[in-house]
């Protein structure tokens, strides 16, 4: 038996929580329900009501209700991971167990041990005879033998499996070496590996530790580079080639420059620029600048200038990267800016003379590289001067082409007083008045949060397969942390539909209970991991999403409230509803009318919660 893709779902499918219930509780069907006394205060007449087609509980009389996790947790004192376990048991259901962080560090011990030796084994592989062309290359590119010693470049040989055949030799099993990224199976049976006749650069991570390869073929054939694959220690948009030789300098100088490839990061630090690193052929991901926020929040991305003024990039077309000379990204502006704004770094992009690369002027002109990078410009002023710059600004289409293309990014920029200074500045420049710019690029917003004309609205239909309404909310909590605690003192236990995000939300509010603002990372290793699983998928489909400023987060926040409070007065709704038919069928005549008074007094204070909540309050002030 495989472990389940949604453990929890399925616990819920096999499991009959009438079942469940009636071992701690005893049950006496009424219609379509079952009710009985309540297990979690003192009761005389049964208040306690279990509705099997909704697999959910609810007691008229002290409010207690849930699904069966929260039954079981309740009543045999467990925490969700231990409930889990045992409902898990129950229903014959087989989950993923997370290993021990033992042995996590053993076999992450193994891999890097493995990825030493095959970096001793390209570097001994640099000096046969066969690599005499490599030689040539890396003296061509002014690269001396100091800086292949201390970058530890190697060649990989020619031969189908010479790298896995000398592993294998020294003991390593096949599928450690897969797993390393050093091999791959083949279709007839067998091994080879994964990289042959190619310049290798090994890769390491901030703390020296060796996590991959990047190779280069110096003849005709494709791919130009290759990199490792994902692996558990190698993964491309988080490493930046070069950080381990340039934290140090990163730290005193307060700032990092990111060039395009392997030998433009060891031209400069041969030149004495330590600072350097590249970022692997991928656009500027979250995770590298969080690994170099650690180090600096100055971050300088030096692009070729053809690069830097594509027309796809300028356009804002919808893709990752565009490749240029040896392929190399360059990375959206809006993106950019969304990761200023998100990471609080300072990016800024210098934009290098047409047709030559960084080592070239490195090599070259050592006062001119220091010069370009010290002008710098702001990734906004940036692109600011090169569309208003291209642009025929006494032409009516070409202005409203440039307007079109910078309202976006303006968009992009959270500081509300950043914003109101770059639309003064662009209606300045296209002679178009700013309340006009400004009411334009609310228009852009509100078409950007829209649900496409196909897709129904997130916020109204819960769907697991779609962004439900508790996945936004989390989405609320997680992405915009310094504005979390206002809104999870208003959310409590029985806004949330879904176990998992339920779950999510009580860990949440235990780190702000104790001071400190949501981590996601923290929350992703303390969660049982189908609940992490889950989290994960629901972080990466939210950050899809356009970022707000401080503004907008607090309205859309009451917005996900109001409509949080909507959906449980609906489930209280229909609770009620199934109660009172049960009742009225059954001949309790009196009973009935007292919770049909029960059911006005709980929806009133439901609804008079939501008008009166602190985030209404906020937002009402934080209207101009």
């Amino acid at each position: 038996m495989s472990p389940s893709a949604d453990p929890i779902a399925e616990i819920k499918a096999r499991l009959d929580i009438t079942e469940i219930v009636g071992q701690k509780v005893a049950l006496k069907k009424t219609g379509r329900t079952f009710k009985g006394l309540c297990p979690f205060h003192t009761e005389k007449t049964p208040s306690f009501v279990v509705f099997p087609d909704r697999g959910n509980y609810h007691c008229f009389g002290c409010g207690a209700n849930g699904d069966v996790f929260s039954f079981v947790m309740k009543t045999e004192n467990l925490d969700f991971g231990e409930a889990l376990r045992l409902l898990a048991a129950r229903a014959g259901v087989e989950l993923t167990t997370r290993p021990s962080e033992d042995a996590l560090r053993r076999r992450r011990a193994e891999l890097t041990a493995l990825l030493e030796q095959a970096a001793l084994f390209f570097q001994q592989a640099l000096r046969h005879p066969e690599a005499r062309p490599v030689r040539e290359y890396l003296t061509r590119r002014g690269i001396k033998p100091e800086a292949i010693d201390q970058f530890r470049l190697g060649w990989a040989p020619e031969g189908w499996d010479s790298l896995f055949r000398y592993l294998t030799g020294l003991g390593a099993r096949p599928e450690q070496i897969v797993g390393a990224g050093l091999a791959v199976e083949r279709d007839g049976g067998g091994y080879r590996d994964l990289f042959r006749g190619r310049l290798m650069f090994p890769i390491a991570n901030e703390r020296g530790e060796l996590v991959g390869f990047g190779g280069r073929l110096l003849g005709d054939g494709q791919p130009k580079y290759l990199n490792s694959p994902q692996t558990e220690l190698f993964d491309k948009g988080a490493i930046l080639y070069g950080i381990d030789q340039a934290r140090a300098a990163i730290r005193a100088i307060d700032r990092v420059t990111i060039v395009e490839g392997y030998v433009d990061v060891i031209i400069a630090h041969q030149y004495g620029v330590r600072d350097v690193v590249a970022s692997l052929g991928t656009a500027l991901s979250e995770r590298q600048v969080g690994v170099l926020k650690r180090l600096t929040r100055r971050v300088v991305l030096a692009l070729d200038a053809d690069a830097a003024g594509d027309e796809a990039v300028l356009r804002g077309l919808e893709v990752t990267r565009q490749v240029y000379s040896d392929a190399v990204a360059v990375p959206l502006p809006r993106g950019l800016v969304r990761l200023e704004s998100r990471l609080g770094a300072d990016i800024r992009i210098a934009a290098l003379p047409r047709g030559r690369d960084p080592d070239e002027i490195i090599r070259a002109d050592l006062d001119l590289w220091r010069s370009i990078i010290d002008d710098a410009r702001p990734v906004v002023d940036f692109y600011f001067d090169l569309v208003l710059g291209r642009a025929n600004l006494g032409s009516a289409k070409e202005t409203a082409a440039a307007v079109r293309t910078l309202l976006p990014i303006i968009g992009e920029i959270r500081d509300p007083v950043q914003q109101t200074v770059y639309l003064q500045r662009l209606s300045d420049r296209v002679h178009i008045a700013e309340q006009l710019l400004a009411s334009e690029l609310a228009r852009l917003r509100l078409t950007a949060r829209a649900p496409a004309a196909a897709e129904p609205d997130p916020l109204a239909v819960p769907d697991r397969r779609r962004s439900t309404l508790d996945e936004y909310a989390l989405g609320l909590l997680l992405l915009y942390p310094a504005q979390a605690s206002a809104f999870a003192a208003e959310l409590r236990e029985e806004d949330w539909e879904l176990v998992e995000s339920r779950e999510v939300f009580l860990a949440i509010r235990r780190q702000l209970d104790a001071g400190d603002v949501p981590d996601r990372e923290r929350l992703l290793e303390e969660l049982p991991e189908p609940v992490a699983e889950w989290l994960r998928a629901v972080l990466r489909q939210e950050e899809r999403r356009p970022v707000l400023d401080e503004r907008a987060v607090v309205r859309e926040q009451e917005r996900c409230l109001h409509e949080l409070r909507r959906r449980l007065r609906r489930i209280r709704l229909r609770q009620y509803a199934t109660h009172l038919r049960d009742l009225e069928s059954s001949g309790e005549a009196e009973a009935a009318v007292e919770l049909h008074r029960q059911a006005e007094r709980e929806l009133a204070q439901l609804a008079s919660e939501e008008r009166l909540s602190k985030l209404a309050r906020v937002w009402s002030r934080s209207v101009p």
